[in-house]
């Protein structure tokens, strides 16, 4: 009888909405675990813990995913230059799980604003507010659903992750108004017309990617092989382990 490969498993980073404990709720959207199950993975949320370390001996690979606030500018050495909506809980738990996942070179894919914490995690910035802080830019925040792709990215350097991506202009739904500033630490892979990086990995090697858009609506042919190469990068891993 022929072995059916194990599935890798993949940690989700879920929100948390404001209702009062005890009906306080992790929040997740489906398509996030859906993506994650379509492409061979096995899904399961991490709720907020000051320890992350049981997680990653139990985890293959982590997802931090996309969410409606801002990370504080004190962890990228920036002062704030507005009020911001933070969620400092999330960002200390999610911050935890990337400096973890690094350190075991587990593979780590950063979306949206997991993008941003990724690339604060690995030494670089951001800029604030696009509108305010980039002269003629794209509109990174339209009223319209992710379901509709927004403007186009450019592939602008080849990934070790994103197999058998051409350098191509291919359409995505990214809704941010943060973007991540270049660094020595991550590799720029894609960006908007407008010069706004849309997609990053690691300088250091192995999987530790962030895309500033969102993959697991499905709305683009490059967002399948972001989902492939970050669970292709998690078998690998859990395939490593278990021979340890």
């Amino acid at each position: 009888m022929v072995k059916t490969p194990r599935r890798p498993a993949i940690g989700i980073t879920p929100d948390m909405n404001d209702v009062a404990a005890p009906e306080t709720e992790y929040v997740l959207r489906r398509n996030y675990a859906d993506a994650v199950y379509q492409m061979g993975g096995i899904p399961f949320i991490l709720p907020y813990a000051p320890d992350v370390d049981a997680y990653l001996e139990s985890a293959d690979g982590v997802l931090i995913t996309g969410g409606m606030f801002d990370i504080d500018p004190a962890l990228y050495r920036q002062q704030a230059r507005k009020a911001y909506a933070m969620k400092p809980p999330r960002t200390a738990f999610e911050k935890a799980l990337i400096e973890g996942a690094l350190q075991r070179h587990m593979p780590v894919l950063g979306i949206c604003n997991g993008m941003q914490l990724l690339a604060v995690c690995l030494g670089g910035q951001l800029v604030q507010d696009i509108p305010s802080e980039l002269a003629n830019a794209l509109e990174h925040k339209p009223g319209q659903a992710a379901t509709i792709a927004h403007h186009e990215i450019s592939i602008v350097s080849q990934s070790r992750n994103l197999i058998g991506v051409e350098a191509a202009r291919y359409p995505v739904n990214s809704v941010h108004h943060q973007a991540v500033l270049p660094s020595e630490a991550y590799r720029t892979i894609a960006a908007a017309d407008d010069g706004v990086i849309e997609a990053i990995e690691s300088s250091d090697g192995g999987f530790a990617m962030g895309v500033q858009w969102h993959p697991e609506y499905g709305v683009s042919n490059i967002d399948s092989v972001v989902w492939r190469g970050f669970i292709s990068a998690a078998s690998e891993y859990s395939s490593k382990r278990a021979w340890k």
